[in-house]
């Protein structure tokens, strides 16, 4: 029955206003909600007036039922906008408030001309003329995950302004017209309560999974060279190692020869661009498949996989290179670094293999640095190979 229905689409509205205020109160940083909380309450408003007015919609202020329960797919119009700033809808946002404001003007002609059959007409034309408009806009919204639910809006909103079209046949001043633009309302809100809700629940599970993206990057990665850290290099490189045939990677430490000289007599700063500088010239020469690491201070390591010492100590001379030519656009003096490489043994831990590469190193340091030694035999009992000089100082 129309009575009872209009006392259930204010309750309806009433609850869905609450709910998604409640979840627009926690989500405050979003944009776009305060809008689609008006539309809610405004149609919940809109709705209550109509079933206080009665189907007789005798009462002096009954007009303010069709007025209020109009606006709301407008107003979602203008919460997605700013909700989804970034998806450009057709129309501006200034063309919805001028619709907007014409619709409600010509929504009052039965206020100032009840008697008018015209001005009815007039009103209802206004009504489904910005439904229809708000629908046209809402169906252009991006394709995806987001946009189905606004699709859905869409619709409603597309329904809600030919319902009542459809009720009022054959007769213009049939109650009915009033009865069911509070339920299409009704309805309609309801929906576009939901669908709030689920682009917001949907916005918030993204942002907290790039947080979880942005916390794991921080935790993975050195934050001045983006290079993977100590522990995460040795989690891909014993990842690696178990997956490749067994000795067929090459290990490299290397450093920076005098850093602290860099550090104690430039400063910080330029100890930094040195650091970046060495970075950005190991991903420069290196394969897809190899993985370097920021081994902590001025130290890096690289596992060069299906690679050999000989292999290893010419990535080593390219990198050298590269940074050589480059300090001084970093406002950096001359810099070399000094190389300890190591084949990795068939069954051999990485730990172990990083040892014997840090001896090489230490035994580049002791032959004069800006140098590459590969080491062979165990940790006990290394086997040096003929250093191999790097760039142009010693």
């Amino acid at each position: 029955m129309p009575g009872v229905e209009l006392l259930h689409t204010p309750l309806l509205l009433l609850v869905a206003a609450l709910a998604f205020s409640a979840a627009a109160a926690r989500h405050r940083q979003h944009r776009g909600l305060g809008a689609w909380q008006l539309a809610l309450w405004m149609a919940c408003a809109g709705a209550a007036v109509q079933a206080f007015a009665g189907p007789a919609q005798a009462a002096p202020w009954a007009w303010l039922a069709p007025l209020l329960l109009m606006q709301w797919p407008v107003w979602f119009l203008l919460g997605l906008r700013q909700f989804n700033g970034r998806n450009r809808l057709p129309a501006t946002r200034r063309f919805d408030i001028a619709m907007l404001w014409l619709a409600s003007a010509a929504q009052g002609a039965p206020a100032l001309w009840p008697e008018q059959t015209m001005a009815l007409a007039l009103a209802c034309t206004a009504s489904v003329g910005l439904h229809l408009y708000a629908a046209v806009l809402l169906f252009h919204a991006p394709a995806g995950r987001a946009g189905t639910p606004v699709l859905a809006v869409a619709a409603a909103a597309a329904l809600a302004g030919l319902l009542p079209v459809l009720a009022m046949l054959p007769e213009i001043h049939s109650p009915v017209w009033h009865s069911a633009q509070a339920l299409a309302a009704g309805l309609g809100g309801v929906l576009m309560a939901f669908v709030a809700l689920t682009l917001l629940y949907d916005r918030t599970e993204q942002m907290l999974r790039a947080s979880r993206r942005r916390l794991r990057q921080l935790a993975n990665l050195d934050p001045l060279t983006q290079l993977p850290n100590r522990r995460h290099f040795q989690d891909l490189a014993s990842r690696a190692l178990r997956q490749d045939a067994p000795g067929s990677a090459a290990l490299l430490i290397f450093d920076i020869d005098h850093f602290k000289h860099v550090n104690d007599h430039l400063g910080h700063a330029a100890g930094d661009r040195a650091l970046c500088l060495v970075s950005a010239s190991l991903l420069q020469h290196l394969r897809s498949q190899d993985l370097p690491g920021r081994h902590g201070g001025d130290e890096f390591v690289l596992l060069l996989r299906e690679s050999h010492p000989r292999q290893a100590i010419g990535v080593a001379a390219r990198i050298v290179d590269h940074v050589q030519r480059h300090a001084v656009a970093q406002q950096l003096p001359p810099l070399s670094l000094s190389f300890g490489v190591v084949q990795v043994a068939a069954g051999e831990a990485l730990a172990d293999a990083l040892r014997r590469a840090d001896q090489a190193l230490y035994e580049a340091k002791r032959q004069g640095r800006s140098r590459a030694v590969a080491a062979a035999g165990d940790e006990a009992r290394p086997v040096f190979s003929e250093s191999q000089r790097l760039g142009l100082m010693g």
